[in-house]
């Protein structure tokens, strides 16, 4: 992975996180302020909103927590059944120390403002935000695992696929040569001579026909009855005002095309270049 997916992969749950944790503190403090006004309350917008954002903040900060238990307790350590009990007491862990943080925090702004707070530590209320606690354990979790399984699979290379290779015998020695080396080929008798990239010439036992049977798929087109030539290594076509056409390839050669091929040829050529194929 490169580091810029290696950050996209650090970061994507988080952002994720803070984008549901700021639209439920903005849903929740919004529901308060309607209760207020059903009520005939006062109008308070202060406190609705530094307990929304109190309660957001101390979930961001148990992020790395929840990430590092769902790290921790899978299946390559633990027994399936020993998961969700961890899983619970670690959520129930991470509620307790919410609970206690956010009010802890709500006092401290509060000392800052020069205001009285009594800090409401109380048992009932904390098994009754445990029940949602837990939710937002379980959900801040499985974005994280989410986001990973996504941008993992999304950041594995693509198998690669081995180059086709063409087995020359001649006498003791084999070569291997791969397709995409091959120039051009032209028949010799009842062998056929290959010629390849870095000026190498290959006789090789075999006709033309059969030689282009083997080929059919690799970009090889017929120019002449006795002469394939591979179409990523054209670089010009010459008519020729007999109806016949010079090919030239990339490295200088010429060769000529009968004008049984010419239109053949061309079409070919020219659907190579529309589909933006070298």
């Amino acid at each position: 992975m490169t580091n810029g997916g290696g950050r996209l992969r650090r970061w994507a749950p988080t952002a994720i996180a803070v984008g549901l944790l700021t639209v439920a503190a903005a849903g929740n403090a919004a529901s308060t302020l309607d209760h207020q006004a059903r009520a005939g309350l006062a109008r308070d917008l202060f406190t609705p909103l530094l307990d929304e954002t109190s309660s957001a903040l101390i979930w961001l900060g148990a992020l790395p927590v929840i990430v590092r238990a769902f790290k921790t307790f899978v299946p390559a350590r633990f027994p399936w059944l020993a998961i969700p009990p961890l899983h619970l007491a670690a959520a129930a862990a991470v509620s307790l120390a919410h609970y206690g943080l956010t009010r802890l925090l709500r006092a401290l702004v509060y000392f800052g403002l020069g205001q009285d707070f009594h800090v409401p530590f109380n048992w009932n209320d904390y098994v009754g935000d445990l029940y949602g606690d837990v939710l937002n354990y379980l959900l801040f979790g499985l974005i994280y695992w989410g986001a990973e399984t996504l941008l993992t699979k999304r950041a594995e290379p693509a198998e690669t696929v081995p180059a086709p290779m063409l087995e020359v015998r001649n006498g003791a020695q084999t070569v291997y040569l791969p397709i995409a080396d091959i120039l051009w080929v032209e028949a010799a008798g009842n062998y056929v001579e290959l010629h390849a990239t870095g000026g190498r010439d290959i006789l090789m036992r075999a006709t033309l026909a059969s030689l282009a049977q083997r080929l059919e798929g690799a970009g090889f087109l017929r120019v002449h009855r006795s002469r394939l030539v591979n179409a990523a290594f054209v670089s010009e076509v010459e008519n020729l005002p007999a109806g016949d056409a010079n090919v030239v390839l990339r490295d200088g050669a010429r060769l000529t095309a009968s004008r049984r091929y010419r239109s053949m040829l061309a079409q070919t050529l020219g659907d190579r270049a529309r589909a933006g194929v070298g």
